[in-house]
């Protein structure tokens, strides 16, 4: 009979003994990962619980964990124009921004990493700066420049001010990337007679694959969830399901089964797309991790 893979079993005289420093040090682990996965699965486990409860049930003191599910909130939500409206902003403009920053940071990147030009120092310093200013100090800038182009609530104006936030992270994170790549297999593709654009688009960019994906999940994430620059650069025309769970917030009255209804429907999105893109997820944010 096997022995179970996390106990070593020593035959000594024809005895059994069992490692018990290592059985101890593998359920420590186990224990550890069990905890951790629990505490981030606990947030959504409880945000979906409390979409199919009543209101009155949300705060009920000792907490309900039977109740009677109730679809009556995401009636509510699925059938508002509004809600339609606002997912229909929220995809346009996440996927727009991914697309954007995508195109513009994966040339910039690679110009970055494989050319020497005046200033290529200067500008990686920049990108890698442009991170470390805090968005709020920009939005106002934002708003003032886009009033006066009449960008103001449409589409294209957020997509445009994501695409300036994200683009150096998206940027920084492409030339990381590139660097990873030998330029040998390049150079055969010059020899070969590919011009420079022919080898990055043929030659490199299939095999930066993974870290493309990686990145486009990242910008996407981080247009679907902003919020800040949809308050104030949005209206009634543009606005997206951020802004639309932040109208659950009333005066007087809070809708935290509306607002947790909503809030379930935006997370699914977002779910699905990082479940299948989880292969490529994972083996971009490792690339180069381990050499040899």
């Amino acid at each position: 009979m096997n022995s179970p893979s996390f106990v070593r079993v020593v035959h000594f005289k024809g005895h059994h003994r069992i490692h018990w420093d290592r059985v101890i040090w593998e359920a420590i682990r186990y224990g550890l990962m069990f905890f951790v996965i629990v505490l981030a699965a606990l947030p959504l486990v409880w945000m979906f619980s409390s979409s199919l409860k009543r209101q009155v049930d949300i705060f009920a003191m000792p907490p309900i964990f039977f109740f009677t599910p109730t679809l009556q909130e995401y009636e509510r939500v699925l059938y508002n124009p509004q809600f339609t409206l606002a997912l229909g902003n929220s995809l346009l403009v996440a996927g727009g921004t991914t697309l954007l920053t995508l195109a513009v940071a994966s040339l910039a990147g690679y110009a970055l990493a494989r050319y020497e030009f005046p200033g290529a120092r200067l500008i990686i310093l920049a990108i890698l700066s442009a991170r470390l200013i805090p968005g709020a100090t920009m939005v106002i800038p934002y708003f003032v420049l886009f009033r006066t182009l009449g960008l103001t609530d449409t589409v294209h104006g957020l997509i445009l001010a994501y695409t300036g936030f994200l683009l150096p992270f998206a940027a920084w994170l492409m030339y990381g990337f590139f660097l990873e790549i030998p330029s040998d297999i390049e150079d055969s593709g010059r020899i070969d007679g590919c011009s420079d654009l022919g080898v990055f688009w043929h030659i490199v960019l299939p095999l930066t694959r993974p870290w493309l994906g990686a990145t486009a999940i990242l910008v996407f994430l981080g247009a679907w969830n902003e919020f800040l620059y949809a308050l104030i650069l949005s209206g009634r025309q543009a606005k997206t399901l951020p802004i639309f769970l932040s109208g659950f917030i009333g005066e007087f009255r809070i809708s935290w089964a509306g607002m947790f209804a909503a809030a379930t429907v935006m997370v699914v999105p977002a779910l699905i797309l990082t479940l299948l893109a989880q292969k490529n997820l994972v083996r971009g944010l490792t690339a180069g991790a381990v050499k040899g």
